[in-house]
């Protein structure tokens, strides 16, 4: 079987949850959305259903390209993993999606597991947990605490992602669907922007260089 490749999506949209979040996390990224192909169309969590409402949420498939994620600060990330291990994950993804209406945000569980506290409720997710969940099922994580108190960065750090990009997501659309129209391999050095190395908290590789290749 051959191999293929998932992505990580890191988002900061600057909401007024986000920025809450923040405050107990101190992490740049506090969203994190799975993705089964390079231009994020086929990209999940658990979120908000409306941008204008945070409290309505649950299972998404989430339009990257919509005001309210486009404008966010993102990093996306690829993991090379079996074609079982992708075809197990889709699956399961897909039994979300055709019941997604019994799924729900977990908002009451996110504020205890911040103190490392579970509050594990049938049905109810928020991005993190829902996107461990996704990756234990595919035999691709082997979480090191419960699922239910995994945090973006926690996911990050527990497999070897490649970084492809930090930046604006609007950016990264843009670098998407030039690349796709160009018939052109879709691979890290095609799409890294200029990273801050000072400020960011994420785990790049010792070699990693934040220019752009062209």
């Amino acid at each position: 079987m051959s191999d293929q490749k998932i992505y990580l999506l890191l988002t900061d949209t600057g909401s007024m949850l986000t920025r809450t979040i923040k405050l107990f996390t101190r992490k740049k990224y506090n969203h994190v959305s799975l993705a089964f192909d390079a231009e994020l169309a086929d990209t999940f969590s658990f979120g908000r259903k409306k941008a204008n409402n945070p409290f309505i949420g649950g299972f998404i498939h989430e339009d990257v390209t919509s005001d309210f994620y486009s404008r966010a600060k993102c990093a996306v990330y690829e993991l090379t993993v079996s074609e079982e291990q992708a075809a197990v994950m889709r699956g399961y993804v897909s039994s979300f999606e055709k019941d997604k209406e019994k799924y729900h945000y977990n908002l009451l569980g996110l504020l205890p597991a911040l103190f490392n506290k579970v509050w594990d409720r049938e049905n109810y997710y928020f991005c993190s947990h829902f996107i461990s969940t996704v990756l234990v099922e595919g035999d691709v994580l082997q979480a090191n605490k419960p699922v239910a108190l995994m945090r973006p960065t926690d996911v990050l750090e527990a497999l070897p992602f490649v970084p492809l990009y930090e930046g604006v997501l609007y950016h990264f659309n843009e670098l998407s669907t030039s690349a796709s129209a160009q018939g052109l391999a879709y691979e890290a050095e095609s799409i890294i922007e200029s990273i801050d190395s000072d400020s960011a908290d994420l785990y790049f590789p010792d070699n990693f260089s934040p220019v752009p290749i062209l």
